[in-house]
């Protein structure tokens, strides 16, 4: 009888236990197009191992150890890995339907196009993970330590982020408008160019929060603490910022026309270029803003204390600005047409040697060779 040789992958025989696989991998040997569906595989210890094409559908995982593994193009399907290992392991172009990942570890782990929909990844642990371009759709986070982690253009339809703290998270270019996070925190978090619109986000937390391009029209952030958040080139049109705390905030270039921002806190905001167009600002504190080149068209500013605010060539035509506190505001070569502006005396007006340097020309154009 002919002994099988080690050496020749396809006399391998698949691992029917825990022992037989953890000795395949540790023999540093790749486990490739195995059907292990439905096996017991508890406890395993296969670190650094390579899986291709694995087959590994209702197989029980728990408390496995699959540090720094690769598993790709793998079936994992309905398989239970609750509280098993898989720091720093890649997972590329598989499949997690209903996969049970609870109090799993998952630090620095990267999830590449992985399909993982109605996951449980409850009370996991995914600081520094990566989930790129994967469908995370049903997908449950529910008291997962997300610090620092990353999940650029997935699909998170239907996910469960109800008051988790997020803190660092990068969510890039993603579609958030069905998924649930009512009472979660996002803290110094990145959310560029994603699509928040229509959402009800009131009294949510968004501290140092990049918004950068993202999609926010027609959102309710009333009440919503987003001190020091950037909103730079972010869509805030008809947006409810009503009683929001966004103090140090940016809004260079954004579109907040017709956004309601009654009774907010804009505390040395800054809102250069950007579009306020019919926006209501009453009550709100204002105290040192910068609206340089703000498009303030029919704008509302009733009882705002704009103190100090600077509205170099601002466009505040048929702006109303009764009740206002305009102490050394500077209103510097604003268009003011139709404006009613009942404090002006104790603004500064366009200050004339600084227009004159601003609308210098040289009186000759030397010809080009």
């Amino acid at each position: 009888m002919t002994a099988l040789r080690m050496d020749d992958p396809t006399q391998w025989k698949p691992p029917v236990d825990a022992a037989e696989l953890s000795r395949h991998v540790h023999e540093g040997r790749e486990v490739r197009q195995f059907d292990l569906s439905g096996r017991d595989f508890r406890g395993a210890r296969l670190g650094g191992g390579t899986f291709h094409e694995v087959d590994l559908r209702g197989a029980k995982l728990d408390g496995a150890d699959l540090r720094e593994a690769a598993l790709i193009g793998c079936m994992l399907d309905g398989a239970s890995l609750a509280g098993a290992t898989l720091h720093q392991a890649t997972l590329h172009k598989c499949s997690l339907g209903r996969v049970d990942l609870r109090g799993a570890t998952l630090t620095g782990t990267k999830l590449i196009e992985t399909i993982a929909s109605d996951i449980d990844l409850g009370e996991t642990d995914l600081r520094v993970a990566q989930f790129i371009k994967c469908k995370l759709d049903g997908a449950r986070f529910t008291g997962a330590k997300m610090d620092r982690s990353a999940l650029i253009e997935c699909d998170l339809a239907r996910a469960d982020l109800r008051g988790n703290h997020l803190e660092g998270v990068t969510l890039l270019e993603t579609d958030l408008r069905q998924t649930l996070i009512e009472g979660a925190v996002f803290e110094r978090c990145t959310l560029i160019k994603s699509t928040l619109s229509g959402m009800r986000l009131a009294g949510m937390r968004f501290a140092f929060t990049q918004f950068t391009e993202a999609a926010l029209e027609d959102c309710d952030l009333s009440g919503a603490v987003a001190n020091n958040a950037n909103f730079k080139g972010s869509k805030l049109a008809r947006a409810r910022l009503g009683g929001a705390n966004l103090a140090n905030a940016l809004f260079i270039e954004a579109d907040l026309s017709g956004a309601d921002l009654r009774r907010a806190q804009l505390t040395q905001a800054i809102l250069i270029d950007a579009q306020l167009e019919r926006a209501n600002f009453s009550g709100a504190t204002m105290y040192q803003c910068i609206l340089q080149r703000a498009k303030c068209r029919e704008a509302v500013f009733r009882d705002v204390d704009l103190t100090y605010a600077d509205f170099s060539h601002a466009d505040i035509a048929d702006a109303d600005f009764t009740g206002a506190q305009l102490f050394r505001a500077n209103l510097h070569a604003v268009r003011d047409a139709g404006a009613r502006i009942p404090t002006r005396a104790i603004a500064l007006g366009t200050d004339p040697e600084l227009a004159a340097a601003e609308n210098w020309r040289p009186r000759f154009t030397l010809p080009r060779e």
